[in-house]
């Protein structure tokens, strides 16, 4: 029953899918002159100006159902980088299910609902794998993924921008002015036990086009190294039907539609290109079970993480 190296390398490829005051605020820079652009040094930030546009976008995104998604994969031992097309839904809280799969690199279902994660990798010629773990023994580290790897269910949420930031977190903010971005960081620690700083980069001119206003997320360790990011190399920006109550102008929300998400130290890498996306649609009943109950497929066998001993090889 042991876990090939390979194979739970593909299993954490999937993981990795695995998110205003005082001076001048991110709204007003958002909808400044586009004039001002890259001429004007960007004003101080504060670090609850950047948290309260990541909480506000997380209200605004309740639901996104993407069809169809091509997932190109990258990592050192593949020959080839694969594509495998699907389609990805998620719902706040914590619900998402990612379903990809090709003739060439076989098929993978991510999944997650408010009690647990799942993860199915059926690679071509060899034995389906298929873990999953509580959020809870996750957290607390007592599900252990193999290889060091900084994986958080979450972050799949947080890199679509449905994932709210708690307020009592040690954040700070800074300005770099030869890249133009603000970063907001926090110190954290990960279910294995490691010291990282987390944090999310944003453009500091108006996210124009395919452009996106959070450029990225990111981990890294105490000494500073990168050990994993999310970017965000475009999205999409659409007007809801509702109104701000404090100006009356139409409130707009952005989403992703291609992300790059990379794992420094393993050099997994994963291009996720996503199409057609419809937003806050209400999911039924039979909708919500549908998409977010840990399925039952054929000849192959969950494996509960917090209660796996066998060494991972």
């Amino acid at each position: 029953m042991g876990l090939t190296m390979n194979r739970m390398r593909l299993v954490g490829i999937a993981l990795i899918l695995t998110t205003l005051c005082g001076c001048e605020s991110i709204k007003e820079w958002m909808h400044r002159d586009r004039d001002l652009k890259s001429t004007k040094p960007l004003p101080p930030v504060q670090p609850d100006q950047l948290l309260a546009y990541i909480n506000e976008r997380a209200e605004r995104l309740q639901s996104i159902e993407y069809e169809p998604i091509n997932m190109t994969i990258s990592a050192p031992h593949l020959l080839l980088s694969p594509t495998l097309r699907g389609w990805l839904v998620a719902g706040q809280p914590r619900n998402f299910n990612l379903v990809a799969e090709g003739t060439v690199a076989g098929k993978v279902i991510l999944g997650s609902n408010a009690e647990q994660f799942w993860v199915y990798v059926s690679v071509p010629r060899e034995e389906p794998t298929y873990v999953y773990a509580s959020h809870a023994d996750f957290a607390a580290g007592n599900a252990k993924l193999p290889g060091g790897i900084p994986f958080e269910p979450d972050w799949v949420l947080q890199a679509l921008g449905m994932l709210p930031l708690p307020p009592n977190n040690r954040y700070t903010a800074r300005v770099d002015q030869k890249s133009r971005t603000y970063t907001l960081s926090w110190p954290a620690t990960l279910p294995n036990g490691n010291a990282v700083v987390k944090e999310i980069i944003f453009d500091g001119d108006p996210a124009t086009g395919t452009k996106s206003q959070i450029k990225k997320h990111q981990i890294l360790d105490a000494k500073n190294k990168v050990l994993c990011w999310a970017e965000i190399k475009q999205a999409r920006t659409v007007q809801l039907p509702q109104t701000d109550p404090r100006t009356g102008l139409p409130l707009a929300i952005q989403y992703p539609t291609r992300v790059v998400l990379r794992w420094d130290e393993q050099k997994f890498e994963m291009d996720l290109a996503l199409g057609s996306a419809k937003i806050n649609k209400p999911f039924s009943d039979e909708e919500a079970r549908r998409y977010f109950t840990r399925p039952n497929i054929p000849n192959a066998t969950p494996i509960n993480l917090a209660q796996y001993q066998a060494p991972l090889r």
